[in-house]
């Protein structure tokens, strides 16, 4: 995981800043056959994620990603995310009044209901922030497949 840290990092640098959530620790178990995350991870700030995102693709890994190019060619799944503070959530265009399910700390977005915890980076690309958020669905927690990345750009 590591190296591919390093080569997003590689991949990006040319771009601009790159916040990385390396050191963001996640545990995860097996259980019956499921991928579980520890969610219970302590609530750390992070002023810069504070805001609305909106989803402007979905990539493989973060070096993927083309400004103004979509590569995934069906419509997002995530349409986007507010964070608020203190933690809280809500899912865009869903349920603007928040999502209790959802729950964030500095690098990372947990997940209630699917027991995961999801690594975020936020980095500068031409002017503009966006976030790399890793997307662990069934994919990740059942068919125990390494997460791919929704790019959400900050309004």
């Amino acid at each position: 995981m590591k190296l591919g840290i390093l080569a997003v990092i590689a991949v990006l640098a040319g771009f601009g800043t790159l916040a990385c959530a390396e050191d963001v620790k996640i545990n995860t178990t097996e259980v019956n056959g499921r991928l579980v995350d520890d969610i219970n991870l302590p609530f750390v700030n992070d002023p810069a994620v504070l805001g609305e995102w909106v989803s402007v693709d979905f990539v493989r890994m973060p070096g993927d990603f083309v400004p103004g190019y979509k590569s995934f060619q069906e419509n997002l799944y995530l349409g986007g995310f507010k964070f608020l503070p203190n933690g809280a959530m809500a899912v865009m265009p869903f349920s603007p009044g928040g999502a209790p399910w959802f729950r964030w700390s500095k690098g990372v977005v947990t997940h209630n209901g699917d027991k995961t915890a999801s690594r975020y980076t936020i980095t500068e690309i031409k002017g503009r922030t966006y976030m790399f958020f890793e997307w662990k669905s069934g994919d990740y927690t059942i068919r125990h497949r390494t997460p791919e990345y929704y790019v959400l750009r900050k309004l």
